[in-house]
Parts: C-alpha cells; structure tokens; sequence
C-alpha cells in the first residue's frame, strides 16, 4: 500500500488462484475500489487469464504430505499447515488487514486457525458445491463463531445456510456480477431464419449438475422436428467423454461442436452469435447445486434468450415468459418445446431478447454486485470493530 493510499486493506484467500472457471472471483477481487486487496494463495495458476499484482503465495510446510495423508485417512478436510496459518497471520498483521474474506465455506474450514486467530473484520464466502451433502451442520458447526458474517449467491444457497446452521442475521446474499456491453445495439440476438441451423449455446464445466446430457438430448429432438440445429459446448469437465458418447450415440456427430474452454473475444463471439442459450441445471445425487450459473447471467447480458429450469437460484435471475423461459423438471422433451416455441414466435423472442439483457444491467451488472459486496466488508469491518472480545 502507497503512503497516500488510506484504503483499510484486505486480505482474500484462495487456495487456488485461479482455476480458469472461477472469472467470477477475479472480477470481485479485480474489482474492489474501497479496499487495498492483497491475495493470499497456496498455489498460483493461470496468471496469464488472471494477472495480478498484490499477490502472496504461501511457502508450503515441508510436512505437506504427511498432514494431508493422515487427515484424509481420517475422512477429514486437510487444514492449513501452522506454517501455512503463520504466514497468513504474519502477512496481515504487516499489512494492517483490517478485514479477511475466505473464498468457500470448504476452504474455511481448512483455514479456521487463520480466521481464530486474525483480529479485523472475517467474511466466508459460500458458492454452491460447498453446500452440497457432502458437508453437514456439524462439519460447520465451528466455522460460525469464526466470521461475522457469511455470504452466498443467490436466496436458495442462503436456505442451505441455514439448513447448516449458520445464523440467520449473519448471511448476506452478494450476487456475482457479470458485465454489460456498452450498447444495446451490441446485444440484439441474432434472428433465426426457417431453414438456417439454429445454432444453441451452452457455457458452463462439464460436470452432472449442468445437465449437459439433456440438452444433447433435446438437441436431437429439435432435430427430429425438422430443424436443422448445431449444438456448441464450451467448456471442460469430467463428464466430457460421456457427453461425447451420448452425442454419437444420438447420431448428432458433427451437429455437436465441444468447443473446450473458451474465453474473451471467442466466448463473446459465441455470444453474439449463437440463437438460444441452454442451461438445464438440476441438483444432483450428493446435493451440489447451482447458485446462479454466471455464463447464464452473460448470455442475457448479451441479449440471448435463455432456457433454464426452476432450479436453485436461477428464478431469482429469470422470470418466465418475461427474460427467458423456465422449465418446471430437467427433461429433454420440455427443453426441446421450449427452444421450438421461441423459434416460431419471434415476437416473444425480440421481448426476451431485450428484457435479459434489462435485467442483468439492472441487478447483476459487476459494478452493482462490487457495491453490494464492499457495503459486507464495511459491515464486517464495524462488526468486529464494535465486539468487546475482539480487539486489535
């Protein structure tokens, strides 16, 4: 920190910064203007899609692999070395950190002497997996005495807070923001025309909870009604094999094109190219799911119509028939029916086409969702400041 810069200093961790799906972390942490950030990280990755300046990448303890073999053999999560704690804490006490923000509930849980022991204002972040089944109440049960406050991304994970017994008047909802092309021009969806391939989108990992397998499925089924379709997956993800297979099996072969991980000019080319975004999101077998998938935030940003399921967060983000369409279950047949509606109405296609892009610039734009989550470290700030048992 420069000696003119007054900004209270912050400190966010991340294990890992950054695996290439996480763009929305590094717009937070890229974003922050009321805060001196400093990242502290156990490994650094991708630094050419995530350049950044003020970063801290912990020394790893010598007894690295002992610790993880022992803890895992007990069935429990890995925590932060004492090494690993003491730089942190060392890290923050140089800086005057007046505030810490931890990246998902899991990795709170490895870093819970880090947040005993540091004295400012202490805020976890929770987007999704960290929810899911495979963490109960009395994994968490320590972790809420640790933090003032607690965030997640849509009204449906601050449910699943609850159910794991984090205080009620500690969760604040921060929306991750997304941004928005300058003109409305740059954001008009493309319109099919009878006898063109309609060309369907879908950007996310490939992973169960996507419901990537259904919207292949639908693909064949628009296919089947006459159509001409081509599929693009953008992405990268364990169920890829898989998902190849299904498309074969379907005999969609060249019809569907896994485009692998794209990002910057690609994606925004796919954006603007593409006729109809599909997400058919479901919860899966071990409960992982959805906060507000963030590529389906960019599609509406960029005007494409957006056909999703009533799945977790995503109503908060899509009102049916108004911004997008909704499905009531995860099936193929609906999805299909819907992407088939909107090709034959182009009405309602221009309406969803304008209003998503609306929607997104009114509530989940970056700088919106950047004031909503500096007004939480304010408030972490105060919170800690105003505690009688925790002081500097």
């Amino acid at each position: 920190m420069s000696p003119a810069d007054s900004r209270p200093v912050l400190l966010s961790y991340c294990a890992t910064f950054l695996p290439r799906e996480m763009l929305h972390v590094f717009r937070q942490v890229n974003g922050v203007r009321a805060f001196y950030n400093w990242v502290v990280t156990r490994t650094r990755a991708n630094p050419e899609s995530f350049p950044y300046e003020r970063l801290i990448v912990l020394r790893k303890s010598p007894w690295r692999a002992f610790n993880r073999l022992w803890h895992r053999g007990r069935g429990r999560a890995v925590p932060l070395s004492r090494s690993e704690t003491r730089q942190m804490l060392d890290a923050a006490k140089q800086r005057g950190a007046a505030l810490a923000h931890v990246y998902l509930g899991t990795e709170a849980l490895r870093a819970a002497q880090f947040l005993e022991g540091f004295l400012g204002g202490r805020i976890v972040s929770f987007h999704g997996a960290d929810l899911s089944d495979d963490y109960s109440a009395v994994d968490y049960a320590d972790l809420w005495s640790r933090a003032e406050l607690f965030l997640c991304r849509s009204e449906s994970l601050r449910e699943r807070l609850l159910a794991k017994g984090c205080p009620a008047d500690r969760i604040r909802i921060n929306r991750t923001g997304v941004p928005v092309p300058a003109s409305p021009a740059e954001v008009a969806a493309p319109r099919w025309q009878t006898g063109e391939p309609v060309r369907l989108l879908q950007v996310c990992r490939l992973i169960p909870k996507k419901g990537l397998d259904v919207t292949i499925q639908a693909t064949r089924l628009i296919k089947d009604a006459g159509v001409p379709v081509r599929l693009i997956i953008a992405g990268e993800g364990p169920e890829e094999p898989g998902l190849r297979r299904l498309a074969a099996e379907l005999g969609l072969g060249a019809a569907v094109n896994f485009a692998g991980f794209v990002t910057g000019a690609a994606l925004e080319e796919l954006f603007t190219t593409s006729h109809l975004f599909l997400h058919p999101s479901r919860t899966t077998e071990r409960g992982d799911l959805e906060g507000i998938p963030n590529s389906l935030l960019e599609a509406m940003a960029h005007g494409l119509p957006v056909l999703s399921t009533r799945h977790s967060g995503i109503p908060e983000a899509v009102t049916d028939g108004s911004d997008g369409l909704l499905m009531e279950g995860c099936e193929p047949e609906s999805l299909a029916h819907a992407a088939l509606r909107l090709l034959e109405n182009a009405q309602l296609f221009r309406m969803i086409s304008r209003a998503a892009r609306k929607t997104v610039e009114d509530r989940f734009s970056t700088p919106a969702c950047i004031a909503s989550l500096e007004a939480s470290y304010h408030e972490a700030v105060a919170l800690a400041r105003d505690s009688s048992a925790r002081r500097w």
